[in-house]
């Protein structure tokens, strides 16, 4: 054991990048929480995006879409990043705007085989992760990763927990960020916010306990006519800082959250 005496300006949670609006640093574990259909997927396929035209490498595992339907979302993110909301998008900008984040990997996995190992061993074998270094795996969802017992395949209420402590694991011993989708039990889909916590999260105890961050993405009112949706961003737990409240618009045309700073573009569009 080291004495505190020896010890020289540690400093666990120093940030490699931020990505989609939300900062990462090397050995973390995030879950995002929310129910099906409020943007969790489009949000991390922005996140690794930006991380990939930043220059580190960056992959989203998906097992609930085909590689063609993240790439049209990636497509239809670019043109809300060059043309707003709803504007139509000049092509050769988008093109230009798409080339930045080539090198995203994408995987669609499937819930019967593709292992956090396999995932970690694709991600270095054939994609140059680093052994250990800045990267950033984003993983669509947690309560869908293959966990193996003694009899089999665990279903996905027994999942979220065993799969939470092996992406906390796969963080530290890589020293990747990592960031996963996860599932919140039915009976939290309509409830106030000021009742979640935790164990809002479908698994055992340590869905909750393992990560380092947890987010909650939750409707703030209704639709807008044109179909946008203002969401909140909770945070049930942060090891890195204080407990916020954020703001993002979902523009569901094409499949972009919007930060804070980028709302004031959706009134500025020919159909806000």
């Amino acid at each position: 054991m080291p004495r505190s005496a020896l010890i020289n300006e540690p400093k666990p949670y120093a940030f490699f990048g931020t990505f989609a609006g939300l900062p990462f640093w090397p050995g973390g574990l995030t879950l995002l929480a929310a129910a099906p259909g409020v943007g969790k997927t489009s949000w991390l396929l922005r996140m690794v995006a930006e991380a990939a035209a930043q220059g580190f490498p960056a992959a989203l595992g998906c097992y609930e879409h085909t590689a063609e339907e993240l790439k049209y979302r990636l497509r239809m993110q670019a043109e809300a990043a060059v043309a707003g909301a709803h504007d139509r998008a000049d092509r050769e900008a988008v093109e230009t705007c798409l080339a930045k984040s080539s090198e995203t990997v994408l995987l669609p996995l499937s819930d019967a085989e593709d292992t956090l190992r396999a995932i970690e061993e694709t991600l270095t074998q054939d994609y140059g992760f680093p052994g250990r270094g800045p990267a950033l795996l984003a993983v669509d969802y947690l309560q869908r990763v293959p966990v193996v017992g003694l009899t089999g395949l665990l279903n996905e209420e027994q999942r979220g927990g065993e799969a939470a402590a092996m992406l906390r694991s796969l963080a530290r011993r890589r020293g990747w960020a990592v960031i996963a989708a996860a599932a919140i039990h039915g009976s939290m889909f309509n409830a106030n916010v000021d009742e979640f916590d935790l164990s809002a999260l479908i698994g055992d105890e340590r869905a909750g306990y393992e990560p380092d961050r947890v987010l909650l993405l939750s409707h703030n009112g209704g639709s807008r006519p044109c179909g946008c949706v203002d969401l909140d961003i909770h945070t049930l737990k942060d090891r890195t800082g204080p407990l916020r409240r954020r703001q993002i618009m979902f523009w569901g045309e094409r499949f972009y959250p919007a930060l804070e700073s980028e709302i004031s573009r959706h009134d500025e569009t020919t159909h806000g």
